[in-house]
């Protein structure tokens, strides 16, 4: 039998759920790409992690040097 988990919000049982790509902030600077999991029938979070699939994103430093040597 499959292990059903229910939404502690409206306690229905979660055979699905939505999954959307946030930004983790620390110090209120994006530092990493997280997702969000939440219940299909009333949106609440049901937990957020890291995405270890994502790409680092280049730095802000990096970016500048670039557009400065490109010109």
């Amino acid at each position: 039998m499959t292990n059903q988990g229910k939404c502690p919000k409206c306690d229905k049982t979660v055979l699905h759920a939505r999954i959307e790509h946030i930004n983790g902030l620390i110090d209120d600077e994006s530092k990493a790409r997280c997702l969000s999991f939440s219940c299909i029938h009333c949106n609440a979070v049901l937990g957020v992690q890291l995405d270890s699939r994502a790409r680092r994103r280049p730095s802000r430093k990096l970016e500048a040097q670039d557009d400065s040597t490109a010109g």
